[in-house]
């Protein structure tokens, strides 16, 4: 998937250390090249694009995490919508009162009854959750218990990690094997909603090697480059191979370029077929 970075060259596909990604400010980021070749070796513009790359333990335990979570909170709203319908009870009560006002009123009372003894018992442990997820949801600093959530709900990372694998994940997209500035090959995930750029002139001094203390006197206001824990030198650590390359534009093309129109009328469509009988 990846070719070591060619010397003196920064064009589409350049894998670079020490760049910026807007969720992961103390996380080593690195950045994907998306401006177009052509453009890159004719010199032709004043700025480089490029896509954040983040590590795949550190994007499970914000990006990821999210996405997991998210699934969680939909399923888990679903199951009060499902206990409020079964209670006889309008669904527009989660628009005015909290969870935890709604079960006191209608449920609270019916932890007794045996048709509901059990139910009330889920419907407590759904409410909590929801609870649990929107404080994680609020505070992504708390890592560790981010990463415990995680844990016991296997069954949702797993299926959100099947979808990154294959790149059916919209917004993300997983390089494997991909070399670091310390020379191990990991997997990362391209974050293809985020979109950062670098000056012309600055490339340059990145693709020389670009060292911590040289960017020192330089780098109040400035993003990129952005050196955070071990990462002292913005350099190239490699090149997206083709087809991967063009299969990762393609992806990021789609999220951007897709045009929704009106479905046909199915009833107009089949009255079309009349004259033969099929109308």
């Amino acid at each position: 998937m990846f070719d070591a970075p060619r010397e003196g060259e920064f064009t589409q596909g350049t894998v670079f250390s020490c760049a910026y990604a807007e969720d992961y400010p103390l996380r080593p980021a690195y950045g994907l090249v998306i401006t177009a070749r052509c453009d890159a070796v004719q010199d032709k513009t004043p700025i480089f694009s490029y896509l954040p790359i983040i590590s795949l333990k550190d994007w499970m335990l914000c990006d990821g995490a999210n996405i997991v979570m998210d699934r969680i909170r939909a399923a888990c709203k679903g199951e009060v919508r499902k206990a409020l319908k079964d209670a006889s009870l309008s669904e527009s009560l989660l628009e005015t009162k909290t969870m935890d006002e709604i079960y006191q009123s209608h449920f609270k009372s019916r932890e007794v009854e045996k048709a509901w003894a059990s139910r009330c018992v889920k419907l407590q442990a759904t409410i909590n959750s929801l609870a649990q997820i929107q404080q994680l949801r609020d505070a992504p600093d708390l890592l560790e218990q981010r990463r415990l959530h995680l844990v016991g709900n296997t069954s949702v990372v797993d299926v959100v990690l099947k979808e990154l694998s294959g790149n059916r994940l919209a917004g993300f997209y997983l390089l494997r094997e991909m070399p670091s500035l310390s020379g191990e090959l990991e997997s990362f995930v391209a974050l293809l909603r985020e979109i950062h750029h670098i000056p012309t002139g600055l490339t340059r001094e990145i693709v020389a090697g670009l060292a911590k203390d040289a960017w020192a006197a330089r780098a109040e206001g400035q993003r990129c480059p952005r050196y955070v824990d071990t990462d002292d030198l913005a350099a190239p650590v490699a090149k997206l191979k083709s087809p991967w390359i063009e299969h990762v534009m393609q992806n990021f093309t789609m999220l951007f370029a897709r045009i929704g129109v009106a479905d046909n009328d199915f009833s107009a469509v089949k009255q079309s077929l009349s004259p033969i009988g099929l109308g």
